[in-house]
């Protein structure tokens, strides 16, 4: 009886470590640890891991760095299904919002005023600007997706709608369900009963509601979102090269900090820029089980851009600079052989009659002390 008893344990360990290598393993491969078309790996020239992440500390580093999944200080990627998984399509989404971005003529994460100016004036620029219409865009919100992207840009300062398109009362035409629970993009609230002693949600009892969902002071269910990155690029990044260089997954220490409600419609004057991410408002644990998905449409309303233009005239020289009121010879119009300047831009305060004048000396209100080092002849030459 007692070997029986030990093979018993033995075989059951033995199908316990499996299982926990295999779902550990399953998770690396979703996060992009095992994905064999990142750098890296045992054909590396440079004899690197294939690890979205490593640390070389060597004096001989080539600014390969990473480190290892099973480190103590690895980074804490959250477990992420869709889109947010596929290791290959993630610079993808970032593609998508740089177009996004580049349509409304706004500045991309982390740029600063200046950028901002220079990206709308692409638009002000173009011929019949302000016939262009609301930049728009609709995409899909899955229940049981924690992170849905919609590669729609976002900037601070600038005005947006967010509407689930349908009826707005009882149940529309489009709808998610939370295990059982049928509801819109509204979601349903719940309380704690007292004298049954537990969550009630719908008009019934449910376990699950003891749990935090996502935004706190948002219905069960309803449609939130927030404005950041999606994926954030490993190292700089050369236009046109997207494909080529290392996505990590979106930070949501920074993104639950940008969080909004939604429901069945919004409008708001944005605060922080990005793209555009939705969820349902479900606990972290909880997304198991959800199913169906909503069509979101997002429109910017402060549209078109401003002609308003701060940044670009300090890059002129000043109108009253000596070089251009020698060249413009007073009439700083646009013209051939004329020098564009900046009428405000707190030059040498040179006056016309100064480039002109025949006479010689420095200038009209020159003093005379400048000239105590020299004759008078040499004054008049």
């Amino acid at each position: 009886f007692s070997n029986c008893f030990q093979f018993h344990m033995l075989l059951v360990s033995t199908v316990f470590l499996c299982y926990v290598v295999v779902v550990i393993g399953d998770t690396l491969f979703e996060e992009g640890f095992y994905q064999t078309n990142l750098p890296g790996g045992p054909l590396d020239p440079r004899h690197q891991p294939n690890l979205p992440l490593t640390v070389d500390t060597s004096r001989y580093n080539d600014g390969f760095t990473s480190t290892s999944a099973y480190d103590s200080n690895s980074p804490s990627f959250p477990f992420y299904t869709g889109k947010i998984a596929n290791v290959t399509q993630r610079y993808r989404h970032y593609v998508d919002y740089l177009d996004s971005a580049k349509t409304q003529g706004i500045a991309t994460y982390g740029a600063g005023d200046e950028a901002r100016e220079a990206a709308r004036l692409e638009i002000v620029n173009q011929p019949n600007y302000t016939t262009i219409p609301n930049p728009s865009k609709t995409f899909t919100v899955y229940a049981s997706i924690k992170w849905n992207p919609s590669d729609f840009a976002i900037q601070e300062g600038e005005t947006y709608n967010i509407t689930v398109p349908g009826s707005d009362s009882g149940y529309s035409s489009q709808f998610w369900f939370d295990g059982g629970i049928r509801v819109n993009s509204q979601g349903y609230s719940a309380h704690f009963d007292s004298i049954s002693n537990c969550y009630v949600g719908m008009g019934r009892c449910r376990p699950h509601l003891k749990s935090r969902r996502r935004l706190a002071t948002a219905n069960w269910m309803s449609l939130v979102c927030a404005i950041g990155q999606f994926v954030r690029p490993l190292t700089e990044i050369k236009p046109g090269q997207e494909d080529k260089y290392r996505w990590l997954p979106l930070d949501e220490s920074t993104l639950v900090e940008t969080l909004f409600e939604v429901g069945r419609t919004v409008q708001f004057r944005a605060v922080y820029t990005g793209q555009l991410i939705c969820f349902a408002n479900d606990a972290h644990s909880q997304y198991w089980n959800n199913k169906g998905q909503l069509q979101v449409q997002v429109t910017r309303v402060s549209w078109p851009p401003s002609s308003l233009t701060v940044y670009q005239s300090l890059l002129l020289p000043a109108c009253d600079s000596a070089q251009v009121v020698y060249i413009n010879r007073g009439n700083n119009t646009q013209g051939e052989g004329k020098v564009p300047c900046n009428p405000n831009g707190g030059g040498a305060g040179w006056k016309l009659s100064d480039v002109l004048n025949t006479e010689g000396g420095y200038g009209a209100n020159a003093p005379e002390s400048i000239y105590y080092d020299i004759s008078s002849a040499q004054r008049n030459q």
